[in-house]
């Protein structure tokens, strides 16, 4: 993280994504508590959900969902290292990032993903199916994020 601009997209994506993310799981709303405490303590507003909520089903789905946001806590590692830099830290600016980057959540996904068999090509194409969803979602949110932090600019489509 660069700044604090940077970082108040980041943190304005991350919790649309989480919010997201726990309604289309449907469970308890602790990321997106975790970042709306950064939002509160950045002076930020929050986006407004989607208009079509995205909706799970089944178990392997729900593992790739799953596996990309758990996978996050690896990246939110690296982010507290640069946003401690410009000042925040777990209790102010950073709950979202020191919680994640400790929290137990990557290795319970891997435990669960182990348990799926790699033969059932099925199931692997539902877990699959489930992770390219929640990436699509978070780009979105992201998405939404950059256009509202920077108004005007527009994000190139690969």
């Amino acid at each position: 993280m660069r700044d604090r601009a940077t970082y108040a997209g980041y943190l304005r994506g991350m919790h649309r994504f989480a919010g997201d993310f726990e309604r289309a799981l449907q469970c308890a709303p602790r990321l997106s508590a975790w970042l709306a405490t950064d939002l509160a303590a950045l002076g930020l507003m929050p986006l407004p959900p989607a208009a079509n909520a995205p909706r799970v089903r089944g178990h392997g789905e729900r593992a790739g969902w799953q596996y990309v946001m758990a996978g996050s806590s690896i990246g939110a590692r690296r982010l507290l290292r640069d946003v401690r830099l410009l000042g925040f830290d777990g209790d102010r600016g950073a709950t979202f990032l020191a919680r994640h980057a400790v929290s137990e959540d990557w290795p319970t996904v891997q435990a669960c993903l182990a348990r799926f068999d790699p033969q059932d090509t099925r199931e692997q194409a539902l877990i699959t199916q489930g992770a390219l969803a929640a990436f699509a979602l978070a780009d979105r949110c992201f998405g939404r994020a950059l256009a509202s932090t920077h108004p005007g600019m527009e994000r190139q489509q690969a």
